[in-house]
């Protein structure tokens, strides 16, 4: 799936949580149009670090990393991120695509506040 829509971080974020899940395994999501501006910058600077908190959360040590990962409706999913200039690449790992609930399609409220994220904090 490629991303051409919107640039405002939360509708960029909105997409991730949307499509992600529903990409078959191995699969790849690219958002373009991150580059470092004003606009953008809260995608890259909050967006992005929770999702790099996620591909490495074990949930194993609770007092370290909190004890969920930061979106847990994407998680399960991630085998990588891949971010160049002004574009990143999410890859989908072996788990089969899902149908998630109407509840997970949309952006948590912390997704562009990494300091709500407990696994975040360490």
């Amino acid at each position: 799936v490629i991303d051409d829509a919107s640039h405002r971080p939360l509708d960029i974020a909105k997409t991730v949580f949307f499509w992600f899940p529903l990409i078959e395994a191995r699969g790849l999501l690219f958002v373009e149009d991150i580059q470092p501006t004003e606009e953008i910058n809260s995608f890259r600077t909050q967006f992005l670090p929770q999702m790099m908190a996620d591909l490495h959360y074990c949930g194993n040590n609770k007092e370290l990393r909190g004890d969920k990962p930061c979106f847990s409706q994407v998680q399960p999913f991630l085998a990588g991120i891949h971010c160049e200039m002004h574009i990143c690449v999410f890859e989908r790992n072996d788990e089969p695509a899902v149908e998630p609930e109407k509840t997970q399609k949309v952006a948590l409220e912390n997704a562009l506040n990494a300091n709500k994220c407990r696994s975040f904090k360490y």
